[in-house]
């Protein structure tokens, strides 16, 4: 269910009503509810040691309609609920509303202990590149045509501007470097972004790098280590954090360790990948592979040598790259591709406690560290704070908000989705998290795995301004696939490798670089800059809480609540031009962006995709 912004009972986990977040075990902490209602009491309803148990809240002196309850931590995760007693009746208040029957447990409240979030992460607003799509500013690095043969095909050197085709897919090299991320920074930082993921940089024979040969060297393709750290610095002086793409599931089959293995049964790194014993049922291959390809051989984590070569050794991967340098630079965290993936036996046997590893591993190095994993499903039962801190987003926000806004998904299965079963499963994604967890995840409208996001809207500019809006107004971490804020779409139907074209530099065009650029959307980026700037300035978008204001079929709207500032974010799915019904709660409202300044009630809008209205009164 739903909850919106006028129902008559409210919690959450913002301080009004939580006194602190992540309070270690066996310390209190001080929890209130408020309601209109007119109750005749109010309960605590607390799940410890798995049972249910009922306590009286405290009337809140002074403050009509505030009770409290002073609870003692004795769990990492407590659940629990208040019990509204009404002259004839009785409500339970949860996240997932109030109800006369019990809810599960996982519509309940939790309060999630000890645990550290990597705050830095809730005020970051994040920019996806795609490396050699990028920017070339190192030609001498370049792969050239016919350098080595790759899966025994030739890899080729391609003219920037040069649309991606499915023949050339992952042996096509654009010459994008880390040089090129370092001498753009004054064009990421002039956007507002403030914090970098970077697909692999490693050693690697493809374009993609998701294939790694070699875990502690920087690709010399892209520059290599000197490169690396120039950039590193470079980023780190302007305020941009840097993450990196952590291929733990994986290996290339031109790594050292898997050729040994694959040479020799006696080979001491034998045990690392799991081979298939007469079973040619699935695959021909001797070995798992992620997908069956045969150039990606699985690792099995059954192996503690893969555990410590990767993960939580003391010269593990995961450590190599969060460690100061003798410069005292280093990456900031992971994103950790297949994360879901990752197990023993080539299965997912053991996720959890990998994870958990990984990150007691990456947190030792840096107690900061921000690690989210690629779970491009539903990632509800890995997020309780032990293992990845948060997950791209995928099932929680960026595939219904875009499925919403184009009338299919993203494998083009026509949907007639409406707003309101959207405001349910955004909803319903985010109440079942703890607070903090669901203020760590990743949430995105496109990548390098799904098709760029104004080609899923048809090049409708208003729609994308509509998905930019929900984005950088919601709950959790944004982040932005390079050239979406310009409006850089692709040239044919699908994912891969055609959302991965080049990004069309003005001082790159001519026949002799394979065509002129694309037209920038000037005033999209003037947009997406500004809405930056107002998500990066306000905490109530950083930290606040949620509830919706608005569901209708074509419109959504959501209000994000702290310390008595209030954002209502709106979004339209209608032509630019057209008015939608609105019912904005009491007081004024200002347009963050334009500053017209507006009524609460009901009202007819020109939401122009979307708008960020800021309360100025009002409870």
């Amino acid at each position: 269910m739903t909850v919106f912004a006028d129902q008559p009972a409210r919690h959450d986990h913002t301080p009004t009503f939580t006194g602190r977040l992540s309070a270690s075990l066996g310390a209190r902490v001080t929890l209130r509810m408020h309601t209109t209602l007119t109750v005749t009491g109010v309960k605590f309803l607390l799940v410890r040691s798995g049972e249910l148990e009922t306590f009286p809240a405290t009337v809140v002196a002074g403050r009509p309609g505030w009770y409290e309850y002073e609870l003692h931590l004795e769990a990492a995760v407590t659940r629990y609920a208040w019990q509204l007693e009404l002259p004839d009746d009785h409500l339970n208040l949860t996240m997932s509303g109030l109800h006369r029957t019990r809810r599960g447990w996982r519509d309940w409240f939790q309060y999630l202990a000890g645990y550290r979030a990597p705050e830095w992460a809730w005020s970051s607003v994040f920019y996806q590149i795609f490396p050699d799509r990028f920017r070339n500013a190192d030609k001498a690095s370049d792969v050239q045509s016919g350098e080595y043969l790759y899966n025994g095909q030739s890899v080729q050197k391609v003219l920037w501007n040069t649309a991606p085709t499915r023949a050339g897919d992952i042996h096509a090299h654009y010459g994008g470097d880390l040089a090129g991320i370092a001498e753009k920074l004054p064009y990421l930082t002039e956007l507002g972004v403030n914090a970098l993921w970077l697909t692999p940089i490693f050693v690697s024979p493809s374009n993609h790098r998701y294939d790694i040969s070699d875990y502690r060297r920087v690709d010399p393709h892209l520059g290599g280590q000197v490169a690396y750290d120039a950039m590193l610095t470079a980023c780190h002086e302007a305020g941009v954090r840097v993450v990196l793409d952590g291929v733990f599931n994986h290996v290339g089959s031109e790594n050292a360790i898997f050729q040994a293995a694959l040479a020799d049964e006696t080979a001491p790194g034998r045990g690392m990948f799991t081979w298939r014993a007469d079973d040619a049922s699935r695959s021909q291959l001797p070995y798992h592979a992620f997908m069956d390809v045969p150039t990606l051989p699985k690792l099995d984590y059954s192996s503690p040598q893969a555990q410590q070569e990767f993960l939580a050794g003391e010269r593990s991967v995961v450590r190599h790259w969060l460690r100061p340098d003798a410069a005292g630079q280093a990456i900031d965290g992971w994103r950790l591709d297949v994360a879901h993936m990752i197990g023993a036996g080539g299965t997912d046997e053991g996720n959890l406690e990998l994870h958990r590893q990984l990150k007691a591993a990456a947190r030792q190095e840096n107690s900061d560290a921000y690690i989210f994993g690629e779970r491009f499903f539903d990632a509800e039962g890995a997020m309780h704070g032990g293992g990845e801190d948060g997950a791209m987003n995928y099932h929680g926000f960026g595939l219904p908000v875009m499925q919403w806004l184009s009338g299919q998904t993203y494998t083009s299965l026509p949907s007639k989705l409406g707003g309101a079963e959207l405001a349910g499963q955004l909803w319903d994604a985010y109440h079942a998290l703890p607070p903090q967890v669901a203020l760590n995840m990743f949430n995105l409208l496109d990548s390098h795995d799904t098709p760029r996001a104004l080609y899923q809207l048809g090049g409708d500019h208003t729609r994308l301004r509509a998905a930019l809006t929900l984005l950088l107004g919601y709950p959790g971490v944004p982040c932005l696939y390079y050239g979406t804020e310009i409006g850089l779409s692709q040239h044919e139907h699908g994912a891969m490798p055609f959302c991965r074209a080049p990004m069309p530099w003005s001082d790159v065009s001519g026949p002799e670089n394979g065509g002129d650029p694309a037209v920038w959307d000037m005033a999209l980026f003037a947009d997406v800059q500004r809405l930056i700037a107002f998500r990066r300035a306000t905490a109530a978008l950083q930290r606040g809480s949620l509830r919706f204001v608005l569901a209708g079929q074509d419109t959504i709207g959501y209000l994000r609540e702290l310390d008595g500032v209030r954002v209502a974010v709106l979004a339209s799915r209608e032509s630019a031009g057209r008015t939608s019904a609105v019912i904005l709660p009491d007081g004024d409202w200002q347009d963050a962006l334009s500053g017209e300044v507006l009524s609460g009630g009901r009202a007819e809008l020109m939401l122009d995709g979307g708008r960020m209205l800021v309360g100025m009164g009002g409870p």
